[in-house]
């Protein structure tokens, strides 16, 4: 690769000349100067050295999205946002999926560090773990110190999120609506107890409940994982007991096509014996069948929002945290309440008696 040296000799200028030419520095050049030395780095096909500009400028252009499993629609979506803005801006994005690992997500935020990376943004909840906040949080108070930017997209132990949207309104708004088709047995699929997003769409489904002057029943609560086979589980688990439920809300989309999935196979039908509901409105909700009902997520738009401020971070300018509202979407997987609900009906069903 050619060195900023070499353009230089070419162009017939100084090594600092040649330097603020391809650096867009203010410095004043003249343009006559400033075309030979882009002409010279275009003949020796010079890319600049953006870790040797980093070490002067104490941090490279780098942004690192932290989310918990690249193969989450969800988070996609998230990650295409912040590259809009990004590249836009000159910036290259790096994803770091955890896999919702405490320890892995810490080691990222240590190499992020290390390698001087312009900003960290965290796509996904915080971890309720206060060993690893502890140190989280030492790492990310010296990052800011040293210039970078942090930014949080979901709820976390060290404040209110930067940007992010209404998790506690759009569950409550989705139970409404369950309620406004006639049903009064709910459950909940909540998603793991250690991240605080799961907490906050918890309270939505409470707060959903009380809305309606529902009593909340600890029974119709499964604590899942985040993914499809949870929603599965969460199915099995929901039949083997012996409340019965009209219909199931999920804390995410992966949970509900997860639970549609295990229905099918067990000769359920939706909505005609359940109704079920996501949230997050990803790309493939509207493709199953039936199609999904939930709660969409201005998922790019956070994205993009989350970088913009990034962007205001490094720029030195004041920061305000942003609330984005949420939709309600009611497709094919939700419809009135049947004569009989789940478990009871199924049962019957199998012992050849009538639904």
């Amino acid at each position: 690769m050619a060195s900023i040296t070499e353009v230089a000799r070419l162009a017939g200028v100084s090594t600092a000349t040649a330097s603020r030419v391809v650096s867009s520095s203010d410095y004043p050049v003249s343009a006559a100067t400033r075309e030979r030395v882009l002409e010279a780095a275009r003949t020796l096909d010079y890319v600049p050295n953006a870790l040797a500009r980093g070490l002067l400028n104490r941090r490279i252009p780098v942004v690192g999205v932290i989310v918990h499993d690249i193969t989450d629609p969800y988070f996609a979506e998230v990650v295409r946002g912040v590259e809009d803005g990004a590249t836009a801006a000159g910036y290259l994005v790096i994803t770091c999926s955890s896999e919702r690992d405490a320890e892995r997500e810490r080691s990222y935020v240590r190499l992020l560090r290390s390698m001087r990376a312009a900003a960290v943004i965290f796509a996904g909840s915080g971890f309720d773990d206060p060993q690893l906040n502890a140190e989280m949080g030492r790492h990310l108070a010296a990052m800011r110190a040293e210039g970078a930017a942090v930014v949080h997209l979901s709820p976390h132990a060290m404040g209110e999120p930067d940007v992010s949207v209404d998790n506690t309104a759009g569950i409550a708004a989705m139970v409404a609506a369950l309620v406004a088709l006639g049903h009064r047995r709910i459950a909940f699929l909540a998603g793991p107890r250690t991240l605080f997003v799961a907490r906050d769409r918890l309270e939505g489904y409470r707060r959903g409940l009380a809305d309606a002057g529902i009593g909340f029943d600890e029974q119709l609560v499964v604590r899942t994982g985040f993914d499809r086979e949870a929603g599965a589980l969460a199915v099995d688990t929901l039949l083997a007991g012996e409340v019965a439920f009209t219909a199931i809300c999920c804390a995410n989309d992966l949970l509900a096509l997860g639970a549609l999935a295990q229905l099918a196979a067990l000769g359920v039908e939706v909505p005609r014996d359940v109704s079920v509901a996501g949230f997050d409105d990803i790309s493939v909700a509207a493709m199953t069948a039936p199609s999904l009902s939930t709660v969409r997520l201005p998922l790019r738009e956070l994205g993009r929002r989350g970088f913009a401020h990034v962007d205001r971070a490094l720029a030195g300018e004041p920061l305000a945290g942003e609330l984005m509202p949420t939709q309600l979407v009611l497709r094919e997987s939700t419809g009135a309440p049947p004569a009989a609900p789940l478990p009871t009906s199924l049962a019957t069903s199998r012992t050849g008696g009538a639904r």
